[in-house]
């Protein structure tokens, strides 16, 4: 197996990312819906309305999770929370599905280097955008520039995970480029799983 794990700026296209290199032969493990799904718990959400009052799930799915959105992102005691709450239980549930794959995995993970992820993987990729650009991507949900600022105001600084990063893909083109530069991405991996695999095999 190779394990490849993908982060970077909120609204800079991983979800594109993602999707060709699934159509490359990919399996893609998406945090986040681990994350949301985990919201959908009764025990979880019995924690979370000692917190945040009765009642606080009985909504459409879609008002709850910008509920809980607005509770995380806003204040420092309820992203603490929810991080408590959540994040070690995804991370478990993360590696429990990696042992059960084989070939290329994809890992998208938002906050993979600020929860130590990048340690269970074979190589990170950061996918980077200008703050234009992210919040050109995010009008669909609502999100302005300062909206995106202040969910990345809670994150490890953009520079430091560049750093970090094996890869660096920068979305500064068309939605055709970002492709193509996915695919090429993605040729780099299958080269070197089965560059692995031979490893193995002698």
């Amino acid at each position: 197996m190779l394990k490849i794990g993908l982060t970077g700026d909120v609204g800079a296209g991983k979800s594109t990312l993602c999707q060709v290199w699934k159509s490359m032969g990919a399996e893609i493990i998406d945090a986040d819906t681990i994350a949301r799904d985990m919201w959908k718990l009764p025990e979880v959400q019995k924690k979370a309305e000692k917190k945040w009052g009765k009642g606080f799930f009985n909504a459409e799915w879609k008002e709850v999770c910008a509920k809980i959105a607005a509770k995380i992102f806003s204040n420092e005691d309820d992203y603490d929370f929810a991080s408590q709450l959540l994040h070690a239980a995804t991370a478990k549930e993360i590696k429990k599905r990696l042992r059960s794959e084989t070939g290329l995995v994809i890992t998208e993970v938002p906050l993979l280097f600020e929860n130590g992820g990048y340690k269970w993987c074979d190589g990170v990729v950061y996918a980077a955008a200008t703050l234009k650009k992210r919040a050109e991507r995010n009008k669909s949900r609502g999100w302005n520039r300062k909206e995106v600022k202040r969910r990345e105001a809670k994150l490890m600084p953009r520079k430091e995970k560049i750093a970090r990063a094996d890869w660096v893909l920068k979305n500064n083109g068309t939605i055709e480029e970002w492709e193509s530069k996915a695919r090429e991405l993605g040729n780099v991996f299958i080269g070197l799983l089965r560059q692995k695999q031979q490893k193995k095999n002698h």
